[in-house]
């Protein structure tokens, strides 16, 4: 499993490695470092907006009565565009912008959120309970002064 973890990881950088060359023959050095920071300074925004829409969410939600999971997990995909924009390469700004699209960001939350049983509401257990006040139970020490 490692093995194939490294292996993915090397692809992914030789790919990013190419685009981002790619992109630097197209547009040249400068523009390409342009947009590289441009992608990080959006990455940075992105970020601190998701941390107080999140809040915001999660407090009407749960005013509401409202599941919390689909909240959680929009704010978790805002943060990972976020993130991605911040790593410098264009392929993870592609999946960042794709992550940043609401539709597929709805898309993909009733994906990861399907297997949860998240609309039911709150749990309440139902019972009864009756005091007892017996003389036989330990009572519990006093220490002395």
């Amino acid at each position: 499993m490692k093995q194939r973890l490294r292996l993915a990881l090397l692809a992914y950088l030789l790919l990013e490695g190419y685009a981002t060359l790619a992109v630097a023959g197209w547009l040249g050095a400068g523009p390409t470092l342009l947009l590289l920071l441009v992608g990080a300074v959006a990455g940075g925004a992105v970020l601190r907006t998701t941390r107080f829409s999140l809040l915001s969410q999660l407090r009407r939600g749960l005013a509401g009565g409202e599941p919390v999971l689909p909240a959680l997990l929009g704010g978790a995909l805002r943060a990972a565009a976020g993130i991605l924009l911040i790593i410098p390469g264009f392929i993870s700004d592609l999946v960042a912008a794709g992550l940043l699209i609401p539709p597929l960001r709805r898309r993909l939350i009733r994906r990861l959120s399907a297997g949860s049983d998240h609309g039911s509401g709150p749990v309440v257990i139902e019972g009864d309970y009756r005091r007892v006040d017996d003389a036989a139970l330990p009572t519990p020490r006093q220490e002395p002064r």
